[in-house]
């Protein structure tokens, strides 16, 4: 598993959060997705295809990240996401339609272990282009987990 790190700054995102079972999630998830990004407008800071997922312990968020410059979008629920660093690796539909999304999870997990480091906020997926319409080959997200 090729784990990565990164340098993600400070960002104001659009989010929309719910309490969800893996069922509903698979039905929820496209349409938050598509919700945060129409109210983030022309001030969201990267595609339709770049939302991601923040898996917590009893709820999931769906953000999408404002520009820099941006002001907050009337009536959108927001919050600011502090500057962090991210152990992540980059999936294949194909890794997820297998069942193994969840040895994903817990390869990074072991990985900041053997590292050193320490998880310091819920883990993530960034999604890079449509999932249900990608092919099996195409890397389609990040699982992240933010460090310190």
């Amino acid at each position: 598993m090729d784990v990565r790190m990164r340098e993600v700054p400070g960002q104001v995102v659009v989010t929309e959060q719910r309490m969800v079972g893996q069922e509903a999630l698979e039905r929820w998830l496209p349409e938050a997705m598509a919700r945060v990004h129409k109210a983030a407008g022309d001030m969201a800071a990267g595609t339709a295809e770049q939302p991601y997922l923040l898996r917590g312990h009893a709820a999931v968020e769906c953000c999408t990240p404002l520009r820099a410059d941006a002001a907050t979008p009337d009536g959108a629920a927001t919050r600011t996401i502090p500057a962090h660093r991210e152990a992540y690796v980059r999936v294949q539909k194909r890794t997820v339609q297998s069942g193994g999304l969840g040895d994903v999870y817990g390869g990074i997990g072991k990985w900041i272990e053997d590292q050193g480091l320490q998880v310091a906020a819920a883990p993530r997926e960034t999604y890079w282009t449509d999932f249900y319409t990608a092919a099996a080959d195409d890397e389609v997200f990040d699982v992240a987990f933010p460090v310190g």
